[in-house]
């Protein structure tokens, strides 16, 4: 082989890899890039704030948790957005009996209870659904943009990766989290992540959310979400052209209605149906794999 063609065969391989390099796919991925992550000074403890009604630009009243470190911090940090059940619906008032519902169950009750660790620090938002804006009978329907409109709020007022923006929630605010990704086009959604808990499941938009990746889990004796939750799942990753990231489901055996206690800690890692997908890594670790790219 000559010099040229040696010259030349090098010039092909450097160049195939760099073009495999350089594609990425459009919308959330999981390249398991986490340098953003790992830059952030650590959560030595931070702050659980109620911010009510009327008091700031947003539409509801809700808690925040800022990691320890976060306000001398120069760094945007990731956001989990936590939509609460429906016996925590309130006005977002001053009134702390209304707006301390909240704190009732999953990551803000974690938060409270001083039981909250992550592997990477991360901004806790729990607002407070009520009867004025939207449905009263769901977190979402009725108008979607109000949550869209909130989590730009917060856009605009903290330090927040827009690349890391998670969404979750538990029962009737599960059924936001469906609500939400089913009615807001992925590409403007600014979510990288969701995860409904023990919820009704979404029964059409599944092209709307088909770069987001999802995380579905509920209890095999919960009579009104079980089947949903799997029709949900079956229908999302069935479309075509498929979604970037299929859909799991988690299916807690011998369970009913509160799945949420047990995600939401991780305490129900090992206590899942073997036929679904495992209960193997905690929510936040899931949720961390994944970053926008638009």
């Amino acid at each position: 082989m000559s010099v040229f063609q040696k010259l030349s065969s090098v010039f092909l391989i450097i160049s195939f890899v760099f073009l495999v390099g350089s594609c990425k796919e459009e919308g959330p991925s999981s390249d398991g890039s986490s340098n953003d992550l790992a830059s952030l000074p650590e959560d030595t403890g931070g702050d659980h704030i109620a911010e009510v009604l009327g008091s700031t630009a947003a539409a509801y009243g809700y808690y925040i948790y800022l990691p320890g470190g976060y306000e001398d911090a120069n760094a945007n940090y990731p956001i989990m957005i936590f939509l609460h059940g429906k016996s925590e619906r309130g006005d977002g008032s001053s009134n702390p009996e209304v707006l301390d519902r909240v704190l009732k169950n999953g990551p803000p009750k974690m938060i409270e209870n001083q039981l909250w660790i992550t592997e990477h620090p991360m901004i806790v938002v729990s607002p407070q659904y009520h009867g004025s804006t939207g449905n009263a009978n769901n977190w979402g329907a009725g108008d979607e943009n109000n949550l869209k409109g909130f989590i730009e709020y917060l856009i605009d007022n903290y330090k927040i990766n827009e690349k890391r923006i998670y969404l979750t929630g538990m029962s009737h605010g599960g059924n936001g989290v469906y609500d939400y990704i089913t009615n807001v086009p992925d590409s403007v959604s600014y979510l990288a992540a969701a995860a409904p808990v023990a919820a009704y499941g979404a029964g059409r938009g599944f092209e709307k959310a088909q770069n987001t990746p999802v995380w579905v889990f509920v209890g095999e004796n919960d009579a009104t979400n079980m089947k949903t939750s799997k029709n949900f799942v079956e229908k999302y990753n069935e479309q075509n052209p498929s979604p970037t990231h299929a859909a799991k489901i988690t299916i807690f055996e011998d369970a009913g209605h509160n799945v949420w206690t047990r995600t939401y800690s991780g305490d129900g890692m090992g206590s899942a149906d073997p036929d679904y997908s495992p209960f193997d890594m905690s929510l936040y670790d899931w949720m961390f794999q994944f970053e926008r790219e638009d």
